[in-house]
């Protein structure tokens, strides 16, 4: 599911917990973006793959899916200039913002790596559904979501501190997200981390929130998106290119991953954004 919505206000109302808007998988072509004064409010955004950012006086190019959060009037500088790149987000601001990042144990700036991208679109979903729903938004739902937002967050990377994945598990997941189209089965896996194929499995999700296979088929997916849109290689190639070499499987598993076929992915608008 692709949205985004956007009502930025100037100055911005003031309550205990607003939202101006979100985004789930709103793709960007190459740019960078440059907001020195911010928006107004607080901004958390997922990058799902390597994006240039600023933090403090620092730029760099990020090593794999981060989640950034920036305070209230902090300035944004992200983006890739050399090509497209995915990014779900929030605005969002309030009197009871503050107290939720704290009893969460969150700072109130954060960037960290994050790798459960459906929990976190999973939650910009409901706020979406509030915000633009029959009823006006409410206060108290949007305090819950972000509440239990916060504290998934938190959960997952040991209170806001930087994620306790040991570095050769950081590797191997950048292996596979990295050479997608390569023939990754569970066995070959397994054997480099030295663990059956239970154990490994076990420890893969416990770290990064979903299954190995489920890893390496959405690593896949996003490569297939990118290139369909972006390359004029016929979709035989692309599936190949993206560890398919049975058309048939290829666009079986995209039409049931994505939700359309790839023939219907390259004519559609990029993002797919509902206004």
């Amino acid at each position: 599911m692709n949205f985004r919505i956007l009502h930025q206000e100037n100055p911005p109302r003031r309550g205990p917990v607003i939202v101006s808007g979100c985004a789930v998988r709103e793709e960007m072509p190459p740019c960078l973006v440059n907001r020195p004064g911010g928006t107004g409010d607080r901004l958390l955004m997922l990058f799902y793959s390597p994006v240039r950012l600023r933090l403090g006086s620092t730029e760099s190019m990020t090593r794999g899916p981060v989640l950034k959060l920036w305070r209230e009037g902090a300035g944004h500088w992200y983006g890739n200039p050399g090509e497209t790149w995915l990014h779900s987000w929030i605005h969002f601001h309030g009197s009871e913002i503050s107290p939720l990042l704290a009893s969460a144990g969150l700072e109130e700036e954060f960037c960290l790596e994050w790798h459960d991208f459906r929990l976190f679109e999973s939650y910009l979903a409901l706020v979406y559904r509030e915000i633009t729903g029959e009823f006006p938004p409410d206060a108290r739902l949007l305090h819950n979501h972000l509440g239990s937002l916060f504290l998934e967050i938190a959960r997952r990377t040991g209170g806001g501190t930087e994620r306790r994945i040991p570095e050769p598990w950081l590797e191997l997941r950048r292996s596979i997200v990295s050479t997608p189209e390569r023939q990754w089965d569970l066995e070959t896996l397994a054997a480099r981390m030295n663990l059956s194929k239970p154990a490994f499995a076990a420890r893969f999700r416990k770290y990064f929130g979903t299954a190995p296979i489920r890893c390496l088929i959405d690593a896949r997916i996003e490569l297939a998106r990118h290139l369909l849109r972006d390359s004029s290689l016929s979709i035989k190639e692309i599936g190949a290119r993206c560890g398919y070499p049975d058309p048939l499987q290829f666009s079986r598993m995209f039409r049931r991953r994505a939700g359309l076929p790839p023939g219907a992915c390259r004519k559609s608008p990029p993002g797919g954004d509902i206004q």
